[in-house]
């Protein structure tokens, strides 16, 4: 039988860049929950294979983004114009969120607009929450639309299989519950996006 087209492609955005990186296990986690959903293709962004120059255009928001000097860029913008929706698998470092997802976002302009959003975040006594609150400012500011649930996994006494990921059925519950309305809003912004060019400005 020929493959069947997915309704959707989601996005799972890899933030951490660093050795020894713990979100590396989540990202794949939720990966494969999302992946498990039918008519749903989900694909793991790692930011490791995009590592971007610093965000230097003159021009914002006008710009013409199949226009990047930089190939990676350009693999990366093609990669999110792609999507229909996108998870962010991000550490708090410092209060925040890794600088190197900032950057990432900013290298994107129209890739993202209009498209749901939803965060995991993974750090100690705050689980990561504050990256996430800061996160949702941003989508927004790039026209995404957050998501209300989250996963904020905490550290601290996790309880976790031989891969890492969580056990508690906390997580199972609220990561259920974000893939739900992301795809939700996914499907709903999509048919948005082809019934009515969403506006420019």
């Amino acid at each position: 039988m020929p493959e069947t087209t997915p309704d959707l492609r989601i996005a799972v955005i890899l933030a951490s860049v660093r050795q020894g990186r713990r979100g590396e296990t989540y990202a794949r986690w939720i990966h494969e929950l999302i992946a498990q959903r039918e008519g749903v293709a989900s694909e793991l962004l790692d930011l490791r294979d995009h590592i971007l120059p610093p965000y230097l255009h003159a021009e914002l928001p006008r710009l013409i983004e199949t226009k990047y000097a930089d190939e990676t860029a350009r693999r990366w913008s093609d990669a999110i114009h792609g999507m229909d929706g996108y998870v962010i698998v991000t550490p708090e470092y410092n209060h925040g969120y890794p600088g190197q997802l900032k950057n990432a976002i900013d290298h994107v302009q129209q890739g993202w607009w209009y498209k749901p959003v939803g965060f995991v975040t993974y750090g100690g006594s705050a689980a990561g929450a504050r990256a996430a609150e800061q996160l949702r400012s941003v989508a927004v500011e790039v026209r995404m639309v957050p998501v209300r649930t989250e996963v904020n996994i905490r550290l601290i006494g996790l309880q976790a299989d031989e891969a890492g990921r969580p056990t508690d059925a906390y997580y199972a519950r609220q990561s259920g519950a974000m893939i739900d309305q992301l795809l939700w809003w996914a499907r709903v912004a999509k048919q948005g996006r082809t019934a009515s060019p969403p506006p420019a400005s």
